[in-house]
């Protein structure tokens, strides 16, 4: 028996405004608001803005992570959403963070992660 354990979202956001992708205090924001009102749970945050432009974030999960990067200079974000028995949480987290930096073009692509076996159905060489 087998079962999908988690989720992961990997978003590159095309388009978007350079002086939100170059703001530390607006990304942590938005991040903070993905997770709590997708009803995520957040360990806490690591962040480094760069210079003379560029951030990048990790947020540890409950359940996982989510990360971006950014590249004001080229417009571009790419951002992870990972999570372990939250799939709905985790797209309505990507939902917020997509809605939020209003890309002019995005790709989603969306992967099952981690799958659980019958142990009994493991064999060992």
């Amino acid at each position: 028996m087998k079962r999908k354990k988690g989720i992961h979202i990997l978003l590159d956001l095309y388009g978007v405004d350079p002086r939100k992708l170059d703001d530390a205090i607006y990304l942590n924001k938005l991040i903070s608001k993905a997770v709590s009102e997708s009803g995520l749970k957040s360990f806490g945050t690591l962040y480094h803005k760069f210079q003379p432009m560029g951030f990048t974030s990790v947020t540890l999960l409950e359940a996982s992570h989510i990360s971006i990067h950014t590249w004001p200079e080229y417009k571009h974000a790419a951002i992870d959403v990972f999570a372990c028995d939250k799939w709905d949480k985790a797209l309505k987290a990507a939902d917020i963070i997509i809605r939020e930096l209003n890309p002019r073009r995005l790709k989603k692509v969306i992967k099952s992660r981690g799958y659980i076996f019958n142990p009994e159905l493991i064999t060992e060489k």
